[in-house]
């Protein structure tokens, strides 16, 4: 009878320990996952070089962290990003080394199902830099940590889409609230005249309309598109691109109408799990900033391009 007692006990909690391995787990409402790099570009040229030329160094540090939460009809996207490198000037006067890309940018959308891959929609994102930034043999900061700053709030729908190698998004905005701030502008004389020796930041290179303005609001369209390809084991194509345009008298100023567009690429080639080379291309057009800011040969275009190679992981 002892043994009969002793073998049905040792059957029940096997079959307990069976039904608890058996049992689906609970699939969690959050998703997580993340990337950061630090990788770097040398280039040693001999003072009597036949060509000419300089050395310089370059060290570019990346992160970038998506949380996702999702219940039935309803999505809640987070993605934090950030960029900071750095860039040696021997022939600089003024700087030894100089940031050659820098922004930390904060984006989240908030969705509801609305039929198939279409969503009601609400995006918020808001951008600055670390570092101060400057110009070659120019001693004064044209940007530094909140001057400038943006945000933008954004109400529209939202087409999402998931393959086995590929995501992407296309979200547009008929209404949108568009700011732009700049914490340290000059000061304004009691004649209307910029007074330099107040404040550090000449506000005009960012789209305000005076170099002593700390703001600039207004209400417009919006438009953003994402996606990240996998095209193979040694290359994914990450891009994002957003275009904002105010309405006309919808503003600080009256009248006053531009358009902003950016572009951003990065293809990422992994050699293995910790290494790899990577190419970022940056494009932006804004013609807010005026012509006195346009580039030569560019216009109101701006173009930026980085290759680098070094530590690189994913989880």
């Amino acid at each position: 009878m002892k043994k009969t007692i002793t073998l049905t006990i040792l059957m029940a909690a096997a079959c307990t320990m069976y039904a608890e391995d058996a049992a689906p787990e609970k699939e969690s409402r959050w998703t997580a996952n993340g990337s950061a790099s630090l990788q770097f570009t040398q280039g040693y040229i001999s003072k009597n070089w036949y060509k000419g030329g300089e050395s310089n160094f370059a060290l570019l540090a990346t992160a970038d962290y998506t949380f996702n939460y999702k219940y039935k009809n309803f999505t809640w996207d987070n993605r934090l990003e950030g960029k900071l490198g750095f860039v040696t000037t021997p022939s600089d006067t003024c700087h030894k080394y100089m940031t050659n890309n820098d922004y930390i940018k904060y984006t989240t959308k908030f969705g509801y199902k609305a039929a198939g891959d279409w969503y009601y929609t609400a995006l918020a994102t808001g951008q600055t830099q670390f570092c101060p930034g400057y110009k070659t043999n120019i001693p004064n900061e044209q940007s530094k940590f909140f001057s400038p700053a943006y945000l933008t709030v954004s109400l529209g729908m939202d087409y999402k889409k998931t393959l086995d190698n590929i995501s992407w998004s296309v979200f547009l905005s008929p209404l949108a609230y568009n700011l732009k701030f700049v914490a340290d502008p000059y000061g304004k004389l009691p004649t209307g005249d910029v007074d330099k020796t107040r404040g550090r930041i000449a506000s005009t290179a960012f789209g305000l309309k005076h170099d002593y303005d700390f703001n600039l609001y207004d209400f417009g369209a919006n438009a953003k598109a994402t996606m990240d390809w996998k095209v193979c084991k040694y290359l994914t194509w990450s891009s994002q691109a957003t275009y904002y345009s105010p309405l006309y008298d919808c503003g600080k100023y009256e009248g006053y109408v531009y358009t902003l567009v950016d572009w951003e690429n990065t293809f990422d080639m992994p050699l293995n799990k910790y290494f790899s080379t990577k190419i970022y291309t940056h494009l932006r057009f804004d013609d807010s900033v005026g012509p006195n800011n346009k580039g030569a040969g560019w216009g109101y275009f701006q173009f930026t391009e980085l290759l680098s190679f070094g530590l690189s992981y994913k989880w």
